[in-house]
């Protein structure tokens, strides 16, 4: 749920409430999904980096690391939480291709964007990869698509 801020409904609520009285610590569950500093710096970066486009964050990366399919979605994520950004999209390298990570607040379909590039996922959370491919054809490919399919979601 993001931290109760997406898809979230009574029942969600009443399972927290459920896990709780059965002694659910949330102190451990934070633990457990604690990140190493190493991936903090390296979201932090991708973050950092981004640009926004039609109210879209873009951020891209050329380098790899071991976590970056991990920290390029809880990028993907944190840019959501920017004033006026709409969507967001991690671009990175898989080798010799390039993977995109897409998220949305619901006012994007990010899926539909994605499915340009073979990709698909949900409205609000999406990816895609792109074979043989550098890190500025991606971007450029990835501003045509939402050029064409933020224009069509106006015309309708």
């Amino acid at each position: 749920t993001k931290n109760f801020v997406l898809k979230t409904g009574v029942r969600t609520f009443e399972a927290s409430a459920y896990l709780r009285r059965w002694g659910a610590d949330t102190v451990s569950v934070k633990k457990l999904f604690a990140n190493t500093l190493e991936s903090y710096k390296r979201r932090s970066q991708l973050v950092s980096g981004a640009e926004i486009y039609k109210g879209c964050a873009i951020a891209t990366s050329s380098w790899e690391f071991e976590d970056m399919r991990v920290a390029a979605a809880q990028a993907a994520d944190e840019l959501l939480s920017i004033q006026g950004v709409l969507a967001s999209f991690v671009l990175y390298k898989t080798g010799v291709d390039v993977s995109i990570s897409g998220r949305s607040l619901g006012d994007v379909n990010v899926q539909v964007i994605l499915e340009e590039f073979g990709g698909g996922g949900h409205l609000t959370m999406a990816g895609a990869q792109i074979k043989n491919i550098t890190i500025g054809e991606a971007r450029r490919a990835l501003i045509r698509a939402l050029d064409n399919k933020l224009e069509e979601t106006k015309s309708n």
